[in-house]
């Protein structure tokens, strides 16, 4: 069964997977990539490829990427010298696979294509199944949801018309976990439930979809189901002394038992899963979720300053994985450059021993011939040996360059998105202490005024958290952003999602940091407006936000003309009273905000409250233009 990409169950089944591949890997591999070959020279093709396909996965989890690519470059040779379409498709496949590690999926899928190509004659349907399924994962791992449910669907498919069963279960399982993303929680649970009874029925290990279906039951709102299904998870982890089963079920179970308001046993299992954790899988990734968990737990408990504490010990593990993750990637990138260097190295040899050769040869055809052409071809020899000196200086100049201009670009980045980090970070601390004052007041008006406030800091906060979360530190996901500060302002003030009708239409995927700031206060005062007010007497709210781009063929366009419209179905705003110079703070912010924005406010009644925000077209100025 192949492993699936579902959150939580994520980090649970990539343990048993990595546990798999070191159980099924060869009894001793050497170290180091020239100890391997010299190894495998007398040993048979096929033998060689599987062994440099083990040590590539061997040394891609020890974070030395040049040395697993080094060794597939090689099996690859070896497969292409056989013409062994069969075996050449498994190693493009691995090269996908590589690739998916480091974050590259364009290069994975153009791997993963190369390997189904190779395929398209052979009998080898169970390679083909995989590899459709692998695509999908990868563009599941790239957000592209219908393109990862097109090729789960062509797995399912080509396994139902073959009779592979096992395979139709995973292609079940991985479109459980897409249905899952998409908040469809009726169709991945339908989905698991196949998976399951495939499972069941050809005697196959069901349990990592089982423990996906706990999660997918807490997702679709069913907790008692949840839980249910979690116990028997972890009755099954002690009857097989399965650790790794034992405290994923640790750590996923308490936020289960806390939507059941249940947080005396939600804390119990937080701290097995705390003490599980010390010497588990992703350390610091689970210690951070697991303080967040016990975060959450003390806020329902109203203890806001042991909430505090442990807010504080998840911020500092979700730092030590960020500055973990960096260093991962350093690593990764100087495995890779000193992997081109070496390539470099090894075609530069080759070059100058062809001409070498070349100038051995005529030489010796020279001096057979006439003893004159000695003195010339010397002379040639010489002369391209100064040429070869000159570009090889002109070379390491160039390199040198280019790698101290790389350098600075990425500390640049890199004080960016520390920057970011600590302004979110304070943001937080700020957000948190007006929450705290505002539990404090008794003045109801005070409360609001503070909570607002808060509101405020948490809609800024939200955007330098994506900032420092992205390489692009100039723009943000304007869509991502628009959803996420909807979510949280209709949790604030006690919405059902389930009661409540949206309409979210984003047509511009990316803005600028400044404008994206503007625009996340502005929707942050109407969107606190409408849940506040809007809805008072309506029995199904609504509510439809659109941000329109025009993008016109005008030149030398930056950004094109933004139209920002929200509407509710509420009872419509007093004009009078909002054409008053002296109305409420919320107004003239958002009075204020567009202004700076540069754009054209209009407020009216259609059926509900009605604003429509126009900017106008950014342009590049005259020296940019050139």
């Amino acid at each position: 069964m192949l492993f699936p990409v579902s959150m939580k169950g994520f980090l649970f089944l990539c343990a048993v997977f990595i546990f798999l591949q070191q159980t099924y890997a060869q009894p001793t591999l050497p170290t180091a990539y020239d100890s391997l070959k010299a190894q495998l020279a007398s040993k048979p093709d096929t033998v060689q490829i599987a062994n440099y396909q083990n040590f590539a996965e061997e040394m891609l989890r020890k974070g030395r990427v040049g040395d697993s690519q080094t060794a597939l470059t090689e099996a690859l040779s070896i497969a292409e010298k056989r013409q062994d379409e069969r075996q050449i498709s498994k190693v493009y496949e691995s090269f996908g696979r590589l690739e998916i590690d480091q974050g590259n999926f364009a290069q994975a899928l153009n791997h993963f294509q190369k390997a189904l190509d190779y395929l398209k004659d052979s009998p080898a349907l169970n390679q083909r199944i995989l590899i459709l399924l692998r695509i999908g994962q990868t563009y599941f791992l790239a957000n592209d949801l219908k393109q990862a449910e097109n090729y789960y669907r062509q797995a399912w498919q080509l396994a139902r018309q073959n009779n592979r069963a096992v395979l139709m279960a995973d292609a079940y399982s991985e479109l459980a976990n897409l249905e899952d993303t998409r908040k469809n929680s009726r169709k991945a649970l339908a989905y698991n439930a196949q998976a399951i009874a495939i499972y069941q029925a050809n005697g196959e290990d069901y349990t990592a979809a089982l423990f996906n279906r706990a999660i997918e039951y807490k997702n679709a709102g069913l907790y008692a189901e949840s839980e249910r299904i979690y116990r028997q998870c972890l009755k099954h982890a002690e009857e097989q002394k399965d650790e790794y089963l034992k405290g994923y079920v640790y750590v996923n179970l308490p936020n289960t038992l806390l939507l059941l308001n249940r947080p005396d046993e939600a804390e119990k299992y937080a701290q097995l899963a705390l003490k599980w954790s010390e010497n588990g899988p992703e350390r610091l990734k689970l210690r951070e979720e697991i303080f967040d968990i016990l975060t959450r737990i003390y806020e329902k408990r109203g203890q806001d300053r042991q909430a505090l504490a442990y807010y504080r010990q998840k911020t500092m593990y979700r730092d030590s994985v960020l500055n973990a993750d960096k260093a991962r990637q350093l690593i990764m990138a100087e495995s890779r450059y000193q992997a081109r260097e070496k390539e470099s190295q090894i075609q530069k040899l080759d070059e100058e021993n062809t001409q070498k050769a070349q100038q051995l040869g005529w030489l010796s055809a020279g001096l057979v011939v006439l003893v004159g052409l000695t003195g010339l071809l010397f002379w040639q020899y010489r002369t391209i040996r100064r040429t070869n000196a000159r570009l090889t200086e002109s070379n390491r100049v160039i390199s040198e360059s280019h790698q101290k201009i790389s350098e600075q670009s990425k500390q640049l980045k890199t004080l960016l998105q520390e920057l970011n980090h600590r302004v979110k970070n304070n943001l937080a601390i700020v957000s948190s202490l007006l929450r705290l004052q505002s539990k404090r007041l008794e003045d109801e008006g005070a409360v609001q005024a503070v909570r607002a406030g808060q509101q405020r800091v948490e809609a800024m906060a939200l955007i330098h958290q994506r900032l420092y979360m992205t390489d692009n530190v100039s723009a943000i996901n304007i869509k991502e952003y628009i959803t996420d500060l909807f979510d949280g302002l209709l949790l604030a003030y006690g919405f059902d999602k389930a009661n409540f009708d949206r309409e979210l239409i984003i047509e511009q995927e990316e803005l600028d940091v400044d404008l994206s700031v503007l625009l996340g206060l502005i929707l942050n005062e109407i969107l606190t407006n409408a849940f506040k007010y809007a809805y008072e007497h309506v029995s199904r709210p609504f509510l439809r936000i659109r941000l329109a781009a025009d993008y016109s063929n005008e030149p030398n366009v930056v950004r094109p003309r933004l139209t920002l419209e929200v509407q509710d179905n509420g009872l419509g705003l007093d004009l009078q009273r909002w054409e008053r110079p002296n109305s409420s703070f919320g107004k003239r912010l958002i009075t204020s905000l567009s202004e700076q924005a540069g754009g054209q406010l209009e407020v009216s009644n259609r059926n509900g409250t009605y604003y429509r925000l126009v900017i106008p077209p950014l342009y590049r100025t005259g020296s940019e233009a050139a």
